[in-house]
């Protein structure tokens, strides 16, 4: 299952949500919206960069959320945003990229793209999901174009 997903956070500096409060958004696949199983891609803003969010992959299990991995920070997250979320047999992966020019950041620990992988176990499940939880007006992010493969 693939998920791409174009957006436009409204926040231009890469910070992308309202407040660094745990403000986040999930694109989930292979994903049971009845029991809140499967996988995602989180992206959320914490407070240790103004000026980028973080970005980790999950695992939902009935409602409960586990990270994959280590979550990186980067500042990809603005105008013009490619998302993309993939699980083929037991491999978890995830891009993030943006057309935005962007500068090199002052913290070299920052990323300008995301890709992120994880070995998982395989799911039988096919639905989707996404999950906003930011602020509105002008912390909302605008979304473009959603195409989901299923094989």
């Amino acid at each position: 299952m693939e998920v791409a997903l174009d957006v436009d956070p409204t926040k231009t500096a890469g910070q992308g949500f309202g407040s660094a409060t745990g403000q986040y958004m999930d694109v989930c696949l292979k994903f049971d919206t009845r029991t809140l199983t499967g996988y995602a891609l989180r992206i959320i803003r914490t407070p240790k960069h103004a000026k980028a969010v973080d970005f980790q992959l999950m695992r939902y299990d009935n409602g409960k959320t586990t990270p994959l991995g280590e979550a990186v920070s980067a500042t990809c997250y603005r105008t013009g945003c490619h998302i993309k979320v993939s699980l083929h047999g037991d491999k978890l992966e995830a891009s993030v990229t943006t057309d935005t020019p962007l500068p090199q950041p002052d913290d070299p620990a920052l990323l300008t793209q995301v890709h992120l992988s994880a070995k998982v176990a395989p799911s039988p499940h096919g639905g989707f999901c996404l999950q906003h939880t930011g602020s509105c007006g002008e912390s909302t992010t605008m979304l473009h174009h959603l195409s989901i493969k299923w094989e």
